[in-house]
């Protein structure tokens, strides 16, 4: 007997779907880069007003300027774990995970204002990581995309913090980085295969 063809068996990963699921991520992240803006200027208003260090806000609002890749490159992979498990994630918890990473900044700024700047920027790492993490889990049903995100972000807040700290070596350290990061991604990019008209990762 023959059955009735449904969207059911449409493939779902299609190239259509990476692309609109991109175009979707660098939206998100230039959101994402225009909030962390606007928690730049606070920064300065509050140092204006005596609660935050010269030293804290300049920490701050040079962290906020990497707020765009590490929302891009977190998104991004997100969507490599979802094609590589089979789970489907939709556009407003990818949303979510954006607002997460764009909060990671306020809290950053809220946090440089009692503590000293490392001592903050570790402690929103952990809260960052740890709630993605959970929502990951949550998400996906598997401990091995919850280490794959939570490990990426790990490296990537490390990779800032090491960027901050560097000084006028910022831009080669940053320049090599994304050299790496760019080699990453074309070699994940080649694990992505077409089968039956829908990506898989081999």
């Amino acid at each position: 007997m023959d059955f009735p063809y449904t969207s059911e068996s449409q493939p779902r990963y299609t190239m259509t779907w990476l692309g609109l699921h991109t175009v979707f991520a660098l939206l998100a992240a230039c959101v994402m880069a225009l909030l962390a803006g606007a928690v730049d200027s606070l920064s300065t208003t509050r140092m204006s007003a005596g609660l935050l260090l010269k030293s804290n806000a300049s920490m701050v609002s040079d962290a906020t300027s990497y707020c765009f890749v590490v929302t891009l490159l977190t998104l991004m992979s997100l969507m490599l774990v979802e094609i590589k498990f089979r789970k489907p994630i939709n556009y407003l918890q990818y949303a979510l995970v954006a607002c997460a990473l764009g909060l990671f900044f306020l809290l950053l700024l809220s946090l440089s204002e009692p503590f000293k700047f490392c001592w903050a920027y570790i402690m929103v790492c952990v809260m960052t990581i740890s709630l993605l993490g959970w929502f990951v889990r949550g998400l996906m049903s598997n401990t091995r995309a919850v280490v794959m995100i939570s490990a990426i972000l790990a490296v990537e807040y490390a990779a800032v913090l090491l960027l901050l700290y560097m000084g006028n070596l910022a831009l080669l350290v940053g320049s090599l980085i994304l050299f790496v990061v760019l080699a990453l991604a074309m070699y994940f990019t080649l694990k992505l295969k077409m089968v039956s008209n829908e990506l898989t990762m081999k």
